[in-house]
């Protein structure tokens, strides 16, 4: 098995902003889980802005394979919520191990 973590800054700064971006990316992602191949959980959530350097929104999926998680990030499926991430995020970062 292999996690997936990737946190965003997101390009709102206001409270009703963020939350309507993590929202919709939650909205967009989450539903992959069980419609990719090895792809065996996902979610979305904001951070909980205890401490003001922390990033804004993560995503944790857990993944089959490495070669699951290469599939997951070339599917027909990824397209549309990746676009929807992309239009509400400035930076990302990423981390990828196996359990």
């Amino acid at each position: 098995m292999i996690r997936h973590v990737v946190m965003w800054k997101l390009i709102a700064e206001d409270a009703e902003g963020q939350k309507a971006a993590v929202d919709a990316m939650a909205a967009a992602l989450e539903p992959l889980a069980g419609q990719i191949e090895g792809l065996e959980s996902l979610i979305v959530r904001h951070d909980a802005g205890n401490v003001e350097k922390n990033w804004d929104v993560v995503l944790i999926s857990e993944h089959t394979s490495p070669e699951a998680l290469v599939a997951y990030g070339t599917h027909p499926l990824h397209d549309g919520p990746a676009a929807i991430v992309g239009a509400h995020t400035r930076d990302r970062v990423c981390v990828d191990f196996e359990f």
